[in-house]
């Protein structure tokens, strides 16, 4: 990182600078500052988050920390994780986070690899979120042989020898769905059915957690089999429903990947979404649409720019000599009345 001095005097930031970084109108940032009404608390936060960050910046003699985000994922993690990064570098002082997004179904994993050492050489930290592959593990141990500071986000790549994880315990969240699952079915012999996609470990780990409850807690629940879906709603659809078609229909479904809509979609086409208890993960706004329409009956998620922020704030303490570990993010589990994002 660079260092520039800082100068004489220090000028706050102007409404308009506010207000540029919130995202919001003048008037709104001059009604937060002024302590007036007819704003949402939401609003007011992301306004007074923008000050905050940039009175921040104004008074510190470090330039902001450059930070690479490389995300492989669905469509619609990648926007929420979008969403997350605008917000982290309109709230976190000294941070400036660049992107990258793909979405797994287009993925060269060596053509990744490469865009992750190439432009990741070139940022004080990287964070990645992406799948178990040997070229995004050697494109990271690269990195981390030069001294780079490197965060596994959400989903870990302990083979890559990443410098640590941010994320939840994803073990403890399938554990979690097999207790809603367990708890919302009769006690008696059904099916359930798992859909997965590309190897991710974060999915392995919540099979793993998924399945050792049922083995403890609802011996008489049995996993059918896997599906294995490319993350993308029209594909997924289609696979659940050519199952259903030459299967008995699980009583539970529970998604440990992407494409929630998919899901759904199956589920409504074969006149069996009231029925079955759906769990999946990631709340975005397409799963928030399926709890409220009880289509789906829990998401277990987590706080994408919590996370994110972690992560940023890892990597800074990280360059400054700290090596501390980072504790797992809180699980989170939304139903239809408690699913407002």
């Amino acid at each position: 990182m660079t260092i520039r001095r800082a100068s004489g005097t220090w000028k706050g930031p102007t409404v308009r600078e506010i207000a540029a970084l919130a995202n919001v109108g003048p008037a709104t940032v001059d009604r937060v500052l002024n302590n007036r009404h007819g704003v949402r608390e939401k609003t007011r936060q992301r306004v007074l988050g923008a000050l905050d960050k940039l009175s921040q910046e104004r008074s510190e003699i470090e330039s902001p920390l450059s930070v690479r985000l490389f995300c492989e994922s669905g469509e619609t993690f990648n926007a929420a994780m979008a969403a997350a990064t605008a917000e982290v570098n309109r709230s976190v002082p000294g941070a400036s986070i660049e992107a990258h997004y793909v979405t797994t179904s287009q993925l060269e994993p060596s053509a990744f690899g490469r865009r992750i050492e190439h432009d990741g050489s070139e940022a004080d930290g990287v964070v990645v979120v992406a799948r178990e592959h040997p070229a995004i593990n050697r494109a990271i141990r690269k990195l981390r042989s030069v001294g780079m500071p490197v965060v596994c986000l959400t989903t870990d790549l302990p083979s890559s020898r990443r410098s640590t994880y941010v994320g939840n315990d994803q073990y403890a969240a399938g554990s979690v769905a097999a207790l809603l699952i367990g708890n919302g079915l009769p006690k008696e012999r059904n099916n359930i059915l798992i859909v997965m996609s590309v190897p991710f470990r974060c999915q392995q780990e919540r099979e793993m957690g998924f399945r050792r409850v049922l083995r403890s807690d609802f011996p008489y629940l049995k996993i059918e089999e896997r599906v294995i879906s490319d993350d993308r709603p029209e594909t997924t659809c289609e696979q659940l429903i050519r199952f259903f078609e030459s299967n008995d229909h699980p009583a539970a479904i529970y998604n440990v990947a992407g494409a929630n809509r998919g899901v759904a979609k199956a589920l409504e086409t074969v006149g069996k979404a009231g029925e079955t208890v759906f769990v999946g993960h990631e709340l975005t706004n397409n799963s928030r649409a399926l709890l409220e329409s009880g289509v789906m009956d829990y998401v277990i998620s987590h706080d994408f720019a919590g996370e994110l922020t972690a992560a940023v704030r890892w990597i800074r303490d990280n360059l400054n000599g700290s090596t501390a570990e980072p504790p797992h993010s809180q699980i989170l589990v939304h139903t239809r009345y408690n699913c407002g994002l």
